[in-house]
C-alpha cells in the first residue's frame, strides 16, 4: 500500500475517532444507519479563523506559494477545500509537498530529512440518530490515544503541550504508532491528525510531534 493510500485509510480511522465512531467494537445493529454530517463550527471557531488568517506568517506562506510557479495549483486546492488547511512555516517542505483533497477532508504529505509527516484535516462526523444530543455533541471532539496533561509529562512534552494550549490546539492526544507518533487535536471546528513516520529518525518524540502541531500555520481553506 502506498504512503499516500496507507495515509488515507489511517485518516479515516483518525477521523471516526475524532467524531466519536468506535472503529474496535461491533456495535449492535441499527434500524436507522449513521448519517454523515459536518462537524459544526462555533463563534469561538470562526474568529480563531479569521484571526488566523490575518497572520503575518501565513500571508508570507502564501504569497511564497502564489509567486512559486510550481506551486500555484496547491494554493488553489488549498483554497478549495472546505476544512482549513495547516501546513508548516517552513516553505521549503511545502515545495516537494504532496496535497490531497476529498470530501471533507484533505492530507498534506511532507518530508523533513528521514521523516515523512503527514497532516490530514476533516471536518466530516458520522452522527448515529440514536444517540442524545449532548452524547454527540460530545463525541465530536474524542479524539484517539490518551489525552495529554501538563502535570503528567516530562518538561519537554509540558513546554509543548503549553505552547499548542496557546495556539488554540484542544483536545490534544499523542499515540506512539508502529511508524513514530500519532498527534490528533482539534482547532477550527475541525479535526486534524498529524502522522510522523519517523522510527528511528532524530527529533521522534511526542513533544516533538505537539511542538511541529503547535507551529502549523493556516494557508487557506475553510470556506463554509
Amino acid at each position: 500500500m502506498s504512503i499516500r493510500n496507507r495515509a488515507f485509510v489511517a485518516g479515516v480511522v483518525a477521523a471516526a475517532a475524532v467524531a466519536g465512531v468506535a472503529t474496535s467494537q461491533q456495535q449492535p445493529p441499527s434500524p436507522v444507519a449513521a448519517t454523515q454530517t459536518s462537524l459544526p463550527r462555533t463563534r469561538a471557531d470562526n474568529a480563531a479563523l479569521a484571526q488566523a488568517r490575518q497572520d503575518p506568517v501565513s500571508a508570507r506562506l502564501r504569497g511564497a506559494l502564489n509567486q512559486n510557479k510550481g506551486l500555484t495549483g496547491l494554493l488553489q486546492q488549498v483554497d478549495a477545500s472546505p476544512v482549513p488547511v495547516l501546513a508548516p512555516a517552513e516553505m521549503g517542505l511545502l515545495d516537494t509537498a504532496e496535497f490531497t483533497t476529498r470530501d471533507r477532508v484533505y492530507m498534506l504529505t511532507i518530508q523533513r530529512g528521514e521523516q515523512i509527516i503527514e497532516i490530514y484535516g476533516s471536518v466530516k462526523a458520522y452522527q448515529s440518530p440514536l444517540a442524545a444530543p449532548a452524547a454527540q455533541a460530545a463525541a465530536t471532539t474524542a479524539p484517539r490515544g490518551p489525552r495529554m496533561a501538563a502535570a503528567r509529562v516530562p518538561d519537554a512534552a509540558g513546554r509543548a503541550l503549553a505552547q499548542a494550549r496557546a495556539r488554540g490546539l484542544t483536545n490534544i492526544r499523542t499515540e506512539r504508532t508502529e511508524y513514530g507518533v500519532d498527534v490528533t487535536f482539534n482547532r477550527f471546528g475541525a479535526a486534524y491528525n498529524v502522522s510522523f513516520l519517523c522510527e528511528g529518525a532524530p527529533n521522534c518524540t511526542e513533544a516533538d510531534a505537539v511542538a511541529f502541531a503547535a507551529g502549523l500555520q493556516l494557508i487557506g481553506g475553510g470556506a463554509s
